[in-house]
């Protein structure tokens, strides 16, 4: 799973810095605080890059991180990629409402008897990471929720965490935010090369 994601302060990638600009902008607009910088929990509003329901163009937005499940009133903020349309609660955001989220990278913790390591996880090519998520709006909210889907981890990192996020290059990023674009083969073809180091 994925609990904690980060956008480095010292990023800087023009792409990424373009879509946080965006997105800050929206978020003046609605009054609301975002953060555009250092580590990210649930709850927290984040950048997220979405296909405009009014002019069906791809920008980025002001979003909260996770959402009450409507019976179980959990929080719920990753969801699982190989379920997801099998759940009412995703099977209409899997194929309408998907969105990704930039970030510079994430962290994960490894369970080592009664501690845990903290290990961050960034691209292997030194670019921002985009996470492949899920996105919800609510009449009673100002804001969307988004969620973040994940994967059984690669046998690499198996060994500090069983799951890990859905992350599509750039090159699948377009097909992921188009509604035409089978998400099946989208999310076979996620991508896996990451570094990690223990923080």
């Amino acid at each position: 799973m994925c609990g904690r994601y980060y956008i480095a302060e010292d990023d800087e990638d023009s792409v990424l810095a373009s879509y946080i600009a965006q997105a800050l902008a929206r978020a003046g607009q609605l009054d609301v605080e975002m953060r555009c910088g250092g580590e990210i929990r649930p709850t927290d509003i984040a950048p997220v890059i979405a296909t405009s329901a009014a002019h069906r163009t791809v920008g980025a937005f002001p979003m909260r991180w996770g959402f009450r499940h409507p019976t179980r009133g959990m929080l719920v903020f990753n969801t699982r990629s190989e379920t997801a349309a099998e759940k009412p609660l995703f099977c209409t955001s899997i194929i309408e409402r998907r969105c990704l989220i930039p970030a510079s990278g994430y962290y994960e913790w490894q369970k080592s008897g009664a501690q845990k390591v903290k290990f961050s996880f960034s691209s292997g090519k030194n670019e921002p990471l985009y996470l492949a998520g899920l996105y919800f709006r609510s009449s009673r909210d100002k804001l969307p929720f988004f969620t973040i889907l994940t994967r059984d981890a690669t046998d690499e990192l198996k060994f500090i965490h069983s799951r890990m996020p859905v992350l599509l290059s750039k090159e699948r990023m377009h097909g992921w935010l188009s509604p035409e674009e089978d998400y099946r083969a989208l999310l076979a073809g996620a991508a896996a090369d990451l570094r990690y180091e223990a923080c």
